[in-house]
């Protein structure tokens, strides 16, 4: 006879199952947070006058995206954004800049966001997520030049103040949903899981439950 409970193969799998359980329960509860602080700051969230919007203006679900242009992972699935905004002509997009990786980041996301003076943020956006590498300041100015943009100008109006301001709106708002890394994205108050084996699946799974159940508080 096999003696069950003493067993120290038997506790050890145990101790494992109890473990994930806990840690499931944990990561559930985390993200229920995050939810209700979404409603919570939902026209932080949605409707930031410094926050740029892709897609359908008007749209009827929400897809807002953190990120970094030196994240290996939001490289990863910026061109899953994209396509999902170009599948769906009803969707809006929520650009939020969130340097957190370093100076080189945060030089970069101010170049970005100054390019919308120049109305050229998302072309720049999207080319600078398409190069390979790390992203300095002097290879996103490299890139804006070759997408016509005037560099001086650019350079001035990456110091403006209102650039500033969205950073530190961008990280406050991060600290407020409790962000710990990006990429971070959500479609309406929904939080998509980053790591999320297929995103785009994942993504889309998220735009029909909105459509069907609506969200838990607002997020229009």
């Amino acid at each position: 006879m096999v003696r069950i409970l003493g067993n120290p193969i038997f506790l050890l799998l145990a101790a494992v199952v109890i473990s994930l359980g806990a840690y499931s329960y944990e990561h559930w509860a985390a993200q229920e947070r995050q939810e209700d602080a979404v409603s919570q700051f939902a026209k932080q969230v949605f409707h930031a006058p410094s926050s740029f919007v892709a897609g359908n203006k008007d749209g009827d679900v929400n897809v807002v995206v953190f990120s970094d242009y030196n994240c290996p992972e939001c490289k990863k699935g910026a061109p899953e954004i994209a396509k999902l905004i170009a599948n769906d002509p009803k969707l809006r997009l929520v650009i939020k800049e969130l340097p957190v990786l370093g100076p080189d980041s945060e030089n970069v996301a101010r170049l970005a966001l100054a390019a919308e003076k120049q109305g050229k943020y998302l072309e720049l956006h999207d080319a600078l997520f398409n190069e390979p590498g790390r992203m300095t300041r002097n290879r996103a100015l490299r890139i804006a030049k070759g997408l016509g943009l005037n560099r001086a100008k650019l350079e001035k109006d990456s110091d403006d103040r209102s650039v500033s301001r969205t950073l530190g709106d961008n990280k406050r708002l991060a600290r407020r949903l409790a962000i710990k890394g990006v990429p971070f994205y959500l479609v309406g108050d929904r939080v998509i899981p980053s790591d999320s084996p297929d995103l785009y699946a994942a993504l889309t799974a998220g735009v029909a439950e909105i459509r069907k159940n609506g969200c838990r508080g607002p997020c229009s």
